[in-house]
């Protein structure tokens, strides 16, 4: 009850924006789903068609109208629907294709809101900091947009602008969009079989991090720093004086974006050479330093002469600690073996279950999966789809796969995606295995063992001269009746408060019926009497009758939920 009274404070504070959204949905014909989930804000007779499934009109063209409200839904919902296109593990093929279209593109603000937040967020006007300033925009999205510029100082860059009023309508989508998975889970499969909350988490910690320019400048010189001694690499610098929380001043750096094989070679460049480059430094960004690139399409590519490649637009960015490569590492090494036991393991040791799954009908799905590549020539395989076609057996069977090991399947697709324009003979998987191999191999360096041993050792002594205190501590609390052992049983919350929810009805029942009997035995009565006179006995049967019949719909549509 507390979650719903909070989506309706939610819905109230932000009424005007909830209620696009609904009537959004309404016009693309998704008022079935509005009526499924029971949503606020619907008209309250159609609660009564709560249930009622969709008419077959309804779900024509399904993926492809998502497509289209997502699009016009906004930003959030664009970023949303661009998460779930890499999502194999919850959509469908056809989901995955339409949702990979949605494009982040619109109208640019108009010069004189650029230069407001700019001054605004450095404290001075435009031309004290750019002795340029182009106000045509390379590029507009719904969070930012760039401008070309020179500072006052000379150097050339390239300045990124936050939208104006972008982080609040972010921030109120997020709120509505964690009410409405809230509901998702309490009343559908789909949110009883994955964790919708959790995964919403992860999305807005990641969209929210978008809205921070200076955050991404960060992850730029995160990057640079790990990249610095391939030279083949190049990542712009950061102007820090000028950078803030909406504003990001980049280093321009004028080079060629990646186009198609005959493209490149007709401006001089060697296409194999820069997807060779391309994957070697996005597999060690992966399995090496594990923080990465998540997004490397060819808008945040471009080619310096020699070959050399240019990274651009450091907004989305994935993390794999130590521990999450070596699990992906063992996981790789395990599909190029068509290892199955390994695989197995692999995933299980990756992902966190949920459920009580069949390990032998699991097994036979990954069997299934690994006769689909079993012979196949290294070059064919894609390993980001074959990792996805991985997720998606876990997400049957309710394996709960972590959302950077996701991203990081997300940036294989996309440079697969690359490089297929670039050089198709070359295989992911022939580059990965040596990158896997290492991390793997590195498990079992000397020096490293040697460091796991030194801490070990050092937090069982502590361990060891803590035990006296602690031993002394757990009899006083056995002496002292003060022991306690925290259980928890999932489903006991859940049946509580339905037994409480049907003793009540009991209880109110019973109440109504005896009222009822009441008013009918004083209607029997002798009509001369004080009861007949003043119609007492009427009006005890009216205030019994009307909670009765209240009584009898809400257990109707009760039982019709």
């Amino acid at each position: 009850m507390a979650g719903r009274t909070r989506g309706f404070i939610y819905h109230y504070r932000h009424m005007r924006r909830y209620q696009e959204i609904l009537n959004i949905l309404v016009k693309n014909g998704f008022s079935f789903l509005i009526e499924r989930l029971d949503l606020p804000g619907q008209p309250f007779y159609q609660r009564f068609k709560r249930g009622k499934p969709p008419q077959e009109q309804e779900l024509t063209n399904l993926p492809g109208r998502i497509t289209h409200v997502m699009k016009e839904l906004g930003p959030t919902f664009i970023k949303l629907g661009q998460l779930l296109s890499t999502r194999a593990d919850l959509l469908p093929p056809e989901y995955l294709h339409e949702l990979a279209k949605l494009q982040d593109e619109v109208t640019p603000i108009p010069m004189a809101q650029v230069e407001s937040i700019i001054q605004q967020e450095l404290g001075r006007p435009v031309s004290d900091v750019f002795a340029e300033f182009d106000p045509q925009a390379l590029a507009s999205a719904s969070i930012g947009q760039v401008h070309r510029a020179k500072l006052v100082t000379g150097e050339d860059v390239v300045v990124k602008i936050q939208r104006p009023g972008i982080a609040r309508l972010i921030k109120v989508d997020l709120e509505i969009l964690g009410d409405i998975a809230g509901i998702i889970e309490q009343r559908t499969q789909l949110g009883k079989l994955h964790n919708i909350t959790g995964m919403l988490v992860e999305f807005r910690i990641s969209l929210l991090e978008e809205l921070d320019f200076s955050l991404e400048g960060r992850n730029a010189e995160i990057l640079k720093k790990n990249m610095q001694e391939d030279t083949r690499i190049y990542i712009p610098d950061v102007f820090w004086d000028y950078t803030k929380q909406r504003v990001l001043v980049m280093e321009y750096v004028e080079g060629k974006k990646i186009a198609g094989r005959e493209e490149m070679i007709a401006e001089g460049y060697n296409p194999r050479l820069i997807a060779e480059t391309l994957v070697d430094a996005m597999i060690r960004q992966i399995y090496v330093d594990g923080f990465f690139h998540s997004d490397p399409h060819p808008g945040n590519l471009a080619v310096l002469p020699e070959n050399k490649i240019v990274f651009m637009d450091f907004g989305q960015v994935g993390y794999l600690d130590e521990e999450l490569r070596e699990k992906a590492a063992d996981t790789v090494l395990a599909m190029v073996r068509h290892d199955i036991d390994a695989v197995l393991k692999g995933l299980l040791r990756i992902g966190v279950i949920r459920g009580q799954p069949n390990m032998s009908s699991l097994k036979r799905d990954i069997s299934r999966l690994e006769r689909k590549y079993y012979g196949m020539p290294l070059k064919d395989i894609e390993v980001g789809t074959s990792l996805q076609e991985l997720m998606e057996v876990a997400s049957r069977y309710q394996i709960e796969v972590p959302a950077d090991f996701v991203m990081a399947a997300k940036a294989l697709v996309t440079l697969e995606g690359t490089i297929r324009e670039l050089a198709p003979e070359i295989s992911i998987v022939e580059i990965a295995e040596p990158f896997a191999a290492k991390v793997f191999l590195r498990r079992y360096d000397p020096r490293r063992i040697l460091q796991i041993v030194q801490e070990n050792t050092l937090q069982l002594f502590s361990t060891f001269v803590h035990l006296p205190m602690l031993l002394e501590d757990l009899i006083d609390k056995i002496k002292g009746g003060r022991l306690s052992l925290p259980i928890e049983h999932k489903e006991l919350p859940m049946a509580v408060n339905q037994l409480r929810k049907t003793v009540h009805r009991l209880a109110l029942s019973i109440i109504l019926s005896s009222l009822l009997i009441a008013g009918a035995i004083m209607v029997s009565m002798n009509p001369s009497s004080f009861i007949a006179k003043y119609h007492l006995s009427e009006i005890i049967f009216l205030f019994a009758f009307i909670p009765s019949l209240l009584l009898i719909i809400i257990l109707f549509l009760d039982s019709r939920s």
